[in-house]
């Protein structure tokens, strides 16, 4: 994959409005994960409230913006045509869907939701990944970020029926194995596999491109043991846990830890020698590779020493929140700070350049309301980062900063849609006809 080109033939592409539409209803979801989350926090929500704040953070948010974003720049970068709109606007409605039926289940204990949830969520999950599939398959020869995204693709295949025998087991049915066994798997291979495979394929897309770097020797050594050992690691990890194998567990454990500090380093390498003025992107890698780094080095020995049980799914004491937030909400705030405003610059203005005065794609959004939702990302994840290591009393705090910031973000997205986009918000959510498809 070369930087995005500036000749882009948005005619070969989807349409503005399926990545956007992916982009808007996981917004959505991100408002109300982090309320759930302050909800939790002052104790007035009950039920599973942990799995349903995760769900909607992972699946609802992440996941869902991991396929706009790639449904809209996989053909970009690799040259290609996206094999089908209509499947790519349907995995939208069957995630959506799925997500918000596991979370009713999960809110209301009511075990009837799980399995219709969770036949829905595969539905959308197989979609996704038969559309990038098959788009990918019309790659001559992949590089490294179309190979991570190759791989994330099979994860993706594999966490959706782990996610519904879950489901089954919610639901009073017989599942063939233990519920932690399955649960750890899952995990395993939906935040490790699926969503940091992607992350860390982008990234290395993303650093050099918006740094205006390249990767020194140093550098690509490290890429190299990466693009071994962190898959490995990951199907070592996934298979120990499934397989209720500590030597499997701790083997694919250091290979992910190690794996991804090696990632935080190139991208740590990319940022101190950038040849630009740092972007709301670039300041959110700046804490994504901080946060990588010190995840790394807090799992790696509490993976050594017990890396089957539940509590230790994400590493130690604290690693969830460095992880789920400080990492992969990082890593998603600051590439969506680009890629809304670049979507609608390209459909907007790009063929006006050069005929009349056009902004500049980082004029789109509001700087001050980007300034303000960094400080309370930061401020949040940090008070959330001491309510697991020294205080418990504030997470409160901590998650209503998240919650503020949040809104702040989704308001600032929403603003650059209302004031530049071709199309109304209504439109971009609902849209038209999909068009045609093979």
């Amino acid at each position: 994959m070369a930087a995005v080109p500036g000749d882009i033939d948005t005619d070969a592409q989807p349409p503005m409005t399926v990545p956007l539409r992916h982009f808007t209803v996981g917004f959505v979801f991100l408002l109300v994960a982090t309320a759930l989350g302050l909800l939790n926090a002052l104790g007035l929500v009950e039920g599973m409230t942990r799995a349903a704040y995760r769900h909607l953070l992972l699946v609802g948010w992440v996941c869902l913006t991991i396929m706009g974003a790639m449904t809209q720049f996989v053909p970009v970068w690799s040259g290609v045509s996206l094999y089908s709109r209509r499947l790519a606007v349907a995995q939208l409605w069957f995630v959506a869907g799925g997500v918000s039926g596991l979370v009713a289940a999960f809110l209301t204990s009511d075990p009837s939701w799980f399995v219709p949830a969770g036949v829905l969520l595969l539905s959308g999950v197989w979609t996704f990944v038969y559309n990038l599939g098959r788009t990918l398959w019309q790659v001559p020869e992949f590089d490294v970020t179309e190979q991570h995204f190759a791989l994330a693709l099979v994860w993706f295949a594999l966490l959706a029926p782990l996610g519904l025998t879950l489901a089954a087991g919610l639901s009073g049915l017989t599942v063939p194995l233990d519920r932690t066994t399955l649960l750890t798997a899952h995990v395993t291979v939906a935040v490790f596999g699926a969503v940091v495979t992607t992350v860390v394929g982008a990234l290395y897309q993303l650093a050099t491109m918006f740094t205006q770097t390249e990767l020194g020797r140093f550098d690509r050594v490290l890429q190299q043991f990466e693009r071994v050992a962190y898959p490995l690691g990951v199907a070592l990890l996934a298979g120990g846990r499934l397989l209720a194998s500590p030597l499997l567990g701790r083997l694919g454990g250091v290979l992910v830890a190690t794996g991804l500090l090696s990632v935080s380093i190139v991208l740590g390498r990319r940022l101190v020698e950038t040849q630009v003025e740092w972007t709301p992107m670039l300041s959110r890698y700046g804490v994504l590779a901080v946060a990588m780094a010190a995840w790394s080095l807090s799992a790696l020995p509490a993976w050594l020493v017990d890396p089957l049980t539940q509590t230790a799914v994400f590493g130690g004491s604290w690693s969830a929140t460095v992880l789920l937030v400080g990492v992969v909400g990082f890593v998603v705030l600051g590439t969506l700070y680009h890629v809304v405003p670049f979507i609608v610059w390209v459909h907007r203005y790009s063929d006006l350049l050069g005929l009349e005065p056009v902004p500049m794609i980082d004029d789109l959004y509001d700087s001050r309301l980007a300034r303000l939702d960094f400080a309370l990302f930061v401020g949040g994840f940090c008070l959330l980062v001491l309510a697991d290591v020294v205080d418990p009393q504030v997470a409160s705090p901590g998650a209503a900063f998240l919650f503020a910031g949040a809104v702040c973000f989704v308001a600032n997205m929403l603003l650059v849609l209302h004031r530049h986009s071709p199309h109304s918000l209504v439109r971009v959510v609902i849209g038209g006809s999909p068009g045609s498809s093979p």
